[in-house]
């Protein structure tokens, strides 16, 4: 009679060398990939199984007659199957890890896209954290899944069978709906326990990017913890599917293989599309008319401003100089460009769903896919677009005092409606310092303190405006005078700077990964 599954559970849990063997080949295999980690976290999932595999799999045999015979005591054979099918059991390691990233990549892609396009159709958002690590998260239970699929092939190579028949027979295994079904709900419980756990730890707050990474270093190997003490109960149960296999040889379904391939195929390049395209719902920002309230209307204007694609320039004069800062913020195509002019030298930074560059405090160099120099500095393919927008307000721009003054400083009045247009004002010392400097401070003396915005009554944005403060702030002189342009809307391009040349493999990689 066939071995069960209960059988499985039974042997690993009776016969103390199977469950130490199993335990080994598994804690090895996962210290190698925390090891990897370290050097780079895409390499704990690229990296074939290579320790693992080919012991666990040349201890099949015997673990095997230990599900047959529970009363006849164990020949272990495992020396002698590796040195016979040892270097076929590494080319299966290694080609069938391939053949699992590309359907665990490929079932992310597919699984990942409409669940992100339902967050944003409902007005949520990701955090840069989860646009970086879930990627790798989720390749990584995607090819976990399709080992699921793949074990036949490795069986095959321990029954002797030729690399060309052995990687036929997950094809033919297939046509097996039960053990296929069996062995994908086996990897889909390690998956969601392992999932679940890692959630759970990687939930907290870190003051430093060291504490970050170590934390991180440190729900992996929870995570491999897991996966390790699962998989020991895991790998006889797959044994004892093996064992379940009927003996005749099955006939390989071209015709749905082949037709599997297209659709999947078909159904992959489109979800790449939509995630390169940035095509996805709620990029498109509603027209509100603004409040009657002055100090509401440009809270409100604010607001829809800072939601839509914007340019903001603001130019700041003070003794025949000048500073030119501009923020472009093109969130339909989720691109950020900043610049800042003064004394004839011009920085610029960008980041989009591949690319940071030079956005200082932002880069995390521990899940970059690579950095290019760029005129004197480095760009880092990273979904660097996440990052820096994350701590963007339509207030702060690039830098301390050079965004659109705040709101709710104090009271704002409308001076003038023509044309669709309102220009509202503030006055008061502390609250003009307040909206220009974005901080309060314990004593303000002006001579000088007011601030005019123009909005657009129906379109519901600011237009730009000026602001002047001739202040004395505990003891210091405080002048500034600064002037607003401000454009909403379609014509908005945030365009990649020249500097930075074409995409690389990595920026490519991130635009499809980070949606």
């Amino acid at each position: 009679m066939a071995p069960t599954l209960r059988d499985a559970l039974h042997v690993v849990l009776n016969r103390p060398r199977v469950f130490a063997l199993a335990a080994a080949a598994l804690l090895c295999e996962a210290a190698v990939r925390l090891a990897l980690a370290v050097v780079h976290p895409v390499l704990t999932v690229a990296f074939p199984p290579v320790v693992a595999l080919p012991v666990l799999a040349a201890a099949a045999p015997t673990v095997r007659d230990a599900l047959e015979t529970p009363a006849a005591p164990p020949q272990w054979r495992v020396t002698a199957t590796l040195r016979d099918r040892g270097p076929r059991l590494l080319a299966v390691a290694v080609g069938g890890h391939l053949v699992a990233l590309a359907l665990g990549a490929a079932a992310f892609l597919l699984v990942d896209t409409p669940l992100r396009a339902a967050v944003y159709a409902t007005g949520g958002s990701l955090s840069p954290t989860t646009v970086l690590v879930a990627p790798l998260a989720g390749v990584a239970a995607g090819t976990l899944l399709a080992w699921a699929v793949l074990a036949p092939a490795v069986e095959r190579v321990v029954a002797g069978d030729r690399l060309r028949a052995s990687a036929a027979a997950p094809l033919r295994a297939v046509e097996n709906r039960r053990r296929t079904a069996t062995a994908l709900a086996l990897h889909a419980a390690c998956v969601l326990a392992a999932g679940v756990l890692v959630g759970a730890l990687a939930s907290g707050q870190y003051a430093t990017r060291d504490a970050a990474t170590l934390a991180f270093l440190a729900t992996v190997g929870a995570g491999a913890g897991t996966l390790v003490l699962l998989g020991v109960f895991v790998y006889p149960m797959h044994v004892a599917l093996a064992a379940s296999e009927p003996g005749e040889p099955r006939s390989v379904p071209v015709r749905r293989v082949a037709l599997a391939a297209l659709l999947v195929a078909g159904l992959v390049a489109g979800a790449s599309a939509v995630r390169v395209t940035e095509t996805r719902p709620g990029t498109a920002t509603a027209v509100s008319p603004l409040p009657a309230d002055a100090s509401d209307a440009y809270a409100a204007a604010l607001d829809n401003t800072g939601a839509a694609d914007h340019r903001v320039v603001a130019t700041e004069r003070w003794d025949g100089d000048r500073a030119v800062a501009t923020t472009v913020v093109e969130r339909s195509a989720r691109q950020f460009r900043a610049s800042l002019r003064h004394e004839n030298r011009t920085d610029v930074g960008y980041a989009d769903s591949g690319v940071a560059y030079k956005f200082r405090g932002y880069t995390s160099g521990f899940f970059r896919l690579g950095a290019v120099p760029a005129d004197g500095d480095t760009a880092h393919a990273l979904p660097g677009y996440w990052q820096v927008s994350d701590d963007y307000t339509v207030t702060e721009g690039v830098g301390v005092g050079y965004g659109l003054p705040a709101a709710r400083t104090g009271s704002w009045t409308t001076v003038e409606r023509a044309g669709g247009t309102r220009t509202l004002e503030l006055t008061g010392d502390a609250a003009v310092f307040e909206a220009l400097q974005g901080s309060a401070t314990g004593s303000v003396s002006a001579e000088t303190a007011r601030i005019r915005m123009r909005v657009d009554a129906e379109r519901g944005v600011v237009l730009g405006g000026r602001a002047r403060l001739n202040a004395t702030v505990d003891g210091t002189q405080l002048v500034r005078n600064v002037s607003y342009a401000v454009e909403t809307g379609r014509g908005v391009d945030a365009r990649r700077p020249a500097a930075l040349g074409s995409r690389s493999l990595g920026e490519l990689a991130w635009d499809v990964f980070a949606y």
